[in-house]
C-alpha cells in the first residue's frame, strides 16, 4: 500500500465530514482562515464554524502501545465545533469548543491532545474513563445532530484585538501626539 500524504488525509477528512453533514440536511460550505467548514442555517439564521482533524487509521500509542486514534487541536481555534475523523472506519465525532478542556486527556502550551483507544485490553493509568472509542458514542456525528448541537444560538470565539496605532491630529498649528504616558519626545527626531 502506498503511503498517503498528510494533506490528502486532511482533505479526505474534510470532504467526508461535509458529505455526512449534508446527508443530515445541514447546508455546508468550505471555510477559510483556519476554519475548514461552515454550516449555514436559515431559520433562524445561524452560522457554525467547524475545524476538522483526521486520522487515516489507528496507530500504536507512544509507538509501542495499543492501537489508538489521536488528534491534536489548537487551543486558540476560532471554530465552534471540532470534528475528529477516523477514515479507516468512516466515523466522525463532534465536540463543542468548550468541551475540549474536559475531554482532552493532555494539554500542551498551544494544543489539546484527544485520544481514544480502539482495543479494550489496555492497562490504564490515571483517570479510567473516557479513553476508549466506545465511551464517546454519544459524540458521534449522527448522535450529536440528533441531540441538537446545531439547534442553539452560537457565539464565535472572540477575535484578537488589533494593535492601536499612534494617531496624530492637528490642533491649530501644533501637532498633538497620543502616546503612552511617561514617554518623552526626543529633540530633533520625529517618530
Amino acid at each position: 500500500m502506498k503511503e498517503i500524504p498528510k494533506n490528502m488525509i486532511g482533505f479526505s477528512g474534510k470532504a467526508f465530514v461535509q458529505s455526512m453533514l449534508m446527508r443530515e440536511g445541514l447546508p455546508t460550505a468550505a471555510g477559510k482562515e483556519g476554519i475548514d467548514l461552515v454550516v449555514n442555517l436559515r431559520r433562524p439564521r445561524r452560522e457554525f464554524f467547524i475545524f476538522v482533524v483526521s486520522n487515516l487509521q489507528p496507530k500504536r500509542a507512544g509507538g509501542k502501545g495499543k492501537e489508538a486514534l489521536d488528534w491534536w487541536i489548537p487551543i486558540s481555534t476560532a471554530a465552534d465545533v471540532i470534528a475528529c475523523v477516523d477514515l479507516s472506519e468512516l466515523r466522525v465525532w463532534l465536540f463543542e469548543r468548550d468541551e475540549l478542556p474536559r475531554y482532552a486527556q493532555q494539554k500542551t502550551g498551544s494544543k489539546y491532545h484527544l485520544y481514544m483507544y480502539t482495543e479494550k485490553e489496555v492497562a490504564l493509568r490515571g483517570k479510567k474513563s473516557m479513553k476508549f472509542d466506545y465511551e464517546f458514542e454519544s459524540f458521534k456525528l449522527e448522535n450529536r445532530v440528533y441531540q441538537g448541537i446545531f439547534d442553539r444560538r452560537i457565539r464565535h470565539a472572540p477575535k484578537k484585538a488589533a494593535k492601536r496605532r499612534i494617531v496624530r491630529k492637528r490642533a491649530g498649528k501644533k501637532r498633538v501626539s497620543r502616546r503612552p504616558a511617561g514617554r518623552k519626545r526626543t529633540a530633533g527626531r520625529r517618530k
